[in-house]
């Protein structure tokens, strides 16, 4: 078992298994935001979650990205967390804010490094068509999961980045580790153009 009380089964430990999101845990577990920014009471405006496994090569560019953003001058109203690999713990996560940013490995065939901004109704369509693989359903099937609970923000947006390896390893490819400046750039100037 694991530390949530849930049985272990594939992707959860070792080996290079996949999936890599499908890892069950407690809801609250990793969800420490990065930054001093607090959203005043009552309003819950733009959360910004950096997904992926850290130890598992460019599957934890989310993260790296969520510490590079958290690291720069935010709006008002704006928070940063860093998730792992939450899961259907996704789903308590955004609920209750206006605004969700996900920041994620996404194998697109494209060429490493490659990053996408997608609406939510692309990573539907991504899900149901299979042309786009969110490394596996967990992703998608959360976020099939708030909408079908009315649990979806307002607005929810996936920054995808192509991944080289996600084997074992706590380093990124030369690749995704010349990208994120450019996607933490790019989400910056959104959240100020934006909120």
């Amino acid at each position: 078992q694991t530390d949530g009380g849930h049985a272990a089964g594939p992707g959860d430990v070792g080996a290079g298994l996949r999936p890599l999101h499908f890892l069950l845990g407690s809801p609250d577990e990793g969800s420490a935001p990065l930054t001093a920014y607090t959203n005043p009471v009552g309003s819950n405006h733009t959360l910004v979650i950096g997904i992926g496994n850290p130890l598992c090569c460019d599957d934890g560019l989310g993260v790296r990205a969520a510490e590079l953003l958290a690291s720069e001058d935010l709006p008002p109203g704006v928070q940063v967390r860093e998730l792992g690999t939450p899961g259907w713990g996704l789903v308590n996560h955004i609920q209750g804010w206006q605004r969700v940013f996900l920041i994620d490995a996404v194998e697109m065939g494209e060429e490493p490094g490659v990053w996408r901004r997608l609406e939510a109704s692309q990573t539907q369509f991504i899900s149901a068509n299979q042309s786009i693989s969110l490394h596996e359903p967990g992703l998608a099937d959360s976020l099939a999961l708030a909408q079908a609970l009315n649990l979806m923000p307002d607005e929810i947006v996936l920054y995808g980045i192509e991944p080289s390896f996600t084997g074992p390893g706590d380093e990124l490819s030369p690749e995704v580790t010349n990208a994120i400046p450019s996607i933490v750039k790019t989400i910056k100037q959104e959240l100020w153009k934006t909120t």
